[in-house]
């Protein structure tokens, strides 16, 4: 029975941005383990027997498809309970261009992630055979002068996609972020979402500032 953790066993494509998927959710605060990546024929029988597929052979998980791999978070007891770590990391994902299983109605199924071509594939077609083209491989480019301005904007749209997870303040920032909010300071869109870790403008700090939320510095030059 097979249930590899081997990222290097996806396809090399899958693999990269799985890779990058880790280490981008490492940045925002949030340690990822992956848990599986190729299964063969008698492991996802033995998921289906426990009712934890609906399918009796892997299709995205095969060895010879290499397209999916399942996660949790790296923390031990809280694996799977985390709500925010979902949130955060399957923004990340689907940024990259994954499918997320926590998406799907029928089975939902939060650890999983595949490359589909943005469900142009199923999962009929995978044990066909017929494998999608490769993904783009998430590459970040510190050099923004050698940007055209569409590229610039498809830049900014997949790091925002990446980064602007909304209400999930930085370890390194929660003291601060409560005790804002408990002051007051801020009030979020409404709906509990505080965008913590979404861009600010000079004039939203000039603003803070006007009003006494910041207080600035003699040498302050943003």
């Amino acid at each position: 029975m097979l249930n590899s953790r081997d990222i290097g066993l996806l396809r090399s494509d899958v693999a990269a941005n799985c890779r990058a998927m880790t280490a981008l959710a490492k940045q925002a605060g949030y340690d990822v383990l992956v848990t599986g990546t190729v299964r063969d024929d008698e492991y996802q029988l033995d998921c289906y027997n426990k009712g934890y597929s609906n399918a009796k052979t892997p299709s995205f998980h095969s060895v010879k498809a290499g397209l999916a791999f399942d996660i949790c978070k790296n923390v031990k007891g809280h694996e799977y309970d985390d709500n925010a770590f979902w949130k955060a990391v399957s923004a990340i994902g689907k940024g990259l261009g994954f499918t997320w299983g926590g998406d799907w109605t029928s089975i939902t199924d939060k650890p999983h992630f595949q490359w589909d071509a943005h469900g142009k594939y199923t999962s009929t077609m995978i044990r066909a055979g017929q494998y999608p083209a490769e993904m783009p491989i998430y590459e970040e480019d510190d050099d923004m002068s050698k940007l055209t301005d569409e590229e610039f904007a498809e830049y900014m749209k997949r790091y925002l996609s990446v980064t602007g997870t909304g209400d999930v303040p930085s370890d390194w920032a929660k003291d601060a972020t409560a005790a804002m909010k408990s002051a007051g300071a801020f009030h979020g869109d409404g709906n509990g979402n505080y965008g913590w870790q979404k861009p600010i403008t000079r004039e939203a700090v000039a603003v803070a500032l006007h009003n006494g939320v910041l207080t600035g510095g003699a040498n302050a030059d943003g």
